[in-house]
């Protein structure tokens, strides 16, 4: 799973995504500047400077964010 959340946050152009957990809590990765991936672990910062760390055992797929489109 770490391997495939790499690739997300390397995606040209990006794109948001989501990580969902085995809890099935979902966490937003709205730019690849919010998010730091090491080789178990992935630590995700939100807007209001909250991180999560999450454990690769945990995480079991990455959701594309459907973007908003302007009303």
């Amino acid at each position: 799973m770490i391997d495939e959340v790499r690739k997300a946050v390397r995606r040209v152009p990006f794109q948001p995504f989501w990580i969902e957990l085995s809890s099935g809590e979902l966490i937003s990765v709205p730019h690849p500047d919010h998010i730091l991936v090491g080789r178990t672990r992935v630590a995700v910062e939100d807007d209001k400077g909250v991180i999560d760390v999450l454990s690769a055992l945990h995480m079991t797929r990455i959701r594309r964010q459907e973007r908003e489109t302007p009303a």
